[in-house]
């Protein structure tokens, strides 16, 4: 829960250097400009808030109330709302979902949630991912180079379902220890090589800040991302 707030800080300071026409500007998520991305981490924030405290009564609900079809209302309305309202919002939701699992045991946080038919602890790395992607997607300064270490190997493990089917991927860090061997492919091994945060940032469908090494003709082809439904 520490990292969740230290990354539900950072996203305020950045919107802090935004202004309402740089809000309405382009943000690195192909369709969505900025006010796009600051809803949706408004509604996620409260999704998971809806989450925990479902879990607490017993209970398993929607994601999001309305499913997909509201979402997605949600997201393009409140994208054209004012910069200094959609700040207040995002910090009011925030806080309101940290509240929240400051009230859980850890008995709590075992609990199953509807979403990815998993646990709440579960939803707490998905708002870090969330928080720190999105984060990148503002495209106010924020990089993948400046994710925290353990954020990119949390990034790389989730996302480790995105390998290759027919190919067996290596990846394998230029700075750090980490290396893995991902997917079950019976085909030629490809290694990938890079710096730790720009190979999370490659499985993660987002621009890397240096280059990446490959054994293969180009980088493999990934597979879609983890399904996040919205019921």
């Amino acid at each position: 829960m520490v990292r969740v707030s230290q990354s539900h800080a950072r996203v305020l300071e950045l919107v802090d250097q935004l202004d309402d026409q740089r809000k309405d500007a382009a943000s690195a998520l192909p369709g969505w400009n900025r006010g796009h991305v600051l809803q949706h981490l408004v509604d996620n924030a409260r999704a998971f808030e809806r989450q925990a405290l479902a879990a607490l009564q017993g209970e398993l609900i929607d994601m999001y109330d309305g499913g997909q079809a509201e979402r997605d209302r949600s997201i393009d309305q409140g994208a054209a709302r004012p910069l200094a309202e959609l700040r207040e919002d995002l910090k009011l939701a925030q806080r309101a979902l940290v509240d929240a699992w400051s009230r859980l045991t850890a008995a709590d946080w075992q609990r199953t949630v509807r979403f990815r038919h998993a646990r709440v602890l579960d939803t707490a790395l998905a708002r870090w991912r969330e928080a720190e992607i999105h984060a990148v997607d503002l495209a106010v300064g924020y990089r993948p180079q400046d994710w925290p270490r353990d954020f990119a190997l949390h990034a790389l493990d989730f996302l480790s379902d995105r390998a290759p089917v027919s190919t067996r991927l290596l990846l394998r860090a230029t700075d750090d220890e980490f290396a893995q061997a991902l997917g079950t492919g019976t085909g030629t091994t490809v290694e990938v090589s890079g710096a730790v945060r720009d190979l999370a940032a490659w499985m993660a469908g987002r621009s890397t800040d240096g280059h990446l090494d490959t054994t293969g003709p180009h980088l493999p082809e990934l597979g879609p991302w983890p399904p996040d439904p919205a019921d």
